[in-house]
């Protein structure tokens, strides 16, 4: 991890990660951003300090995008016009934390196909920039445990915590001009607070790497000392006092301060939210309340678990893997129903005839989670 934290964020190095990402900032591009807390907190964090404004976000089933400046009505730029945020594609530059490789060892049939996922992989992040920690370190979905690189020690944040380490590193920090709310705003992205308290075997040597690449006296290394140093009900009085210091907007996110929802509706009131607390701009091409006249689609969705690869042939496994190379979102994520499975979601909406049965909905902590009690019952 020190080597991989060393090494990407190099800025002599004309092939690392951060510096290579840090140069698009001022190349004109358009942000397809994952539509939860950490996408939003992500792109409004970009907004701040760049031209780069959102015109696509993805959701669980499917994409919204601005009906005349989308990246996706041109398809085969993608490359150049497009950056993923908390979204991660073959396609295009992007920010995000997600597993994308397979690794491990299976039957000799099988091994194939997968070593070329993982190949195509390798080469869209030398051909792009590509900050994902995940990736940086080579996190292998098949492995468990009793491997370092086995997805239990992958990257467990979200996209904001790096984002802001890259963005500081580069010499393009954004301010935080609030720090009661907006510090734990940004740290709890993907769940940070909690994380770091339940996987304190993984999660802080992560956080204290990011933090200690960057430098003692940056934000990153504030974010990390407030998650490390927190009281046990601190994050609930904060939680307490925004609700009532902004009881018209607050009620949108959640208990873990993810949205509730993905209406325009609450989108725009989320954005107003995060806006007067950080002087942050709406990131939205033609602002947040253009939403209603985005174009929403439905694209065709798969997931290919992990386990029971044997049972698939290999020229189908093959051809399900470079459908997935094409996608504009995939990584590997961890199901209730069939453990952990590679999922990805394509531009078109026509149905593939590679589908593989029901596709379930990725798990993530948009809406009310079992157990947390909504903003209502917070007030």
């Amino acid at each position: 991890m020190i080597e991989v934290f060393d090494r990407q964020f190099n800025l002599k190095d004309e092939r690392s990660a951060v510096r290579r990402f840090g140069a698009l900032l001022d190349e004109p591009r358009v942000i397809v951003a994952n539509a939860d807390i950490d996408g939003l907190v992500s792109s409004m964090m970009l907004a701040s300090v760049s031209q780069w404004r959102v015109g696509a976000i993805i959701d669980k089933r499917g994409y919204l995008h601005h009906p005349h400046r989308s990246p996706f009505l041109n398809p085969d730029s993608l490359a150049t016009t497009a950056v993923g945020v908390d979204v991660f594609s073959l396609r295009f530059p992007s920010a995000a934390n997600h597993p994308v490789l397979y690794g491990g060892d299976v039957s000799r049939a099988q091994a194939a196909p997968l070593r070329r996922h993982d190949e195509r992989v390798a080469a869209a992040s030398v051909d792009l920039p590509m900050v994902n920690p995940s990736l940086w370190v080579g996190t292998e979905a098949r492995l468990g445990s009793a491997h370092a690189l086995g997805m239990p020690y992958k990257y467990p944040f979200g996209t904001a915590q790096v984002l802001l380490a890259v963005l500081e590193a580069v010499g393009r920090p954004p301010r935080f001009f609030d720090r009661q709310f907006l510090p734990w705003l940004v740290a709890n992205c993907d769940g940070g607070v909690d994380t770091i308290r339940t996987y304190a075997w993984n999660a802080e040597v992560w956080w204290s790497a990011l933090a200690a690449v960057v430098g003692p006296s940056s934000q990153s290394e504030a974010l990390y000392r407030l998650a490390t140093t927190q009281r046990p009900n601190e994050f609930v009085d904060a939680d307490h006092r925004l609700r009532y210091e902004y009881p018209e907007t607050s009620p949108n996110l959640n208990g873990k301060w993810n949205l509730r929802n993905t209406t325009p509706r609450a989108l725009a009131a989320v954005t107003s939210l995060i806006t007067d607390l950080s002087g942050w701009p709406d990131p939205f091409l033609d602002g947040v309340s253009s939403l209603s006249t985005w174009q929403s689609v439905e694209p065709h969705r798969d997931v290919l678990p992990v386990s029971g690869l044997t049972k698939i042939n290999a020229q189908d496994l093959e051809a399900l893997l470079v459908e997935a190379s094409s996608a504009i979102h995939l990584n590997f994520s961890v199901f209730k129903e069939r453990g952990t499975a590679l999922g990805w979601m394509l531009l078109d909406p026509a149905a593939s005839s590679l589908i593989q049965g029901d596709v379930p909905i990725e798990e993530s902590d948009v809406g009310d989670p079992e157990g947390v009690p909504d903003a209502d019952a917070l007030d």
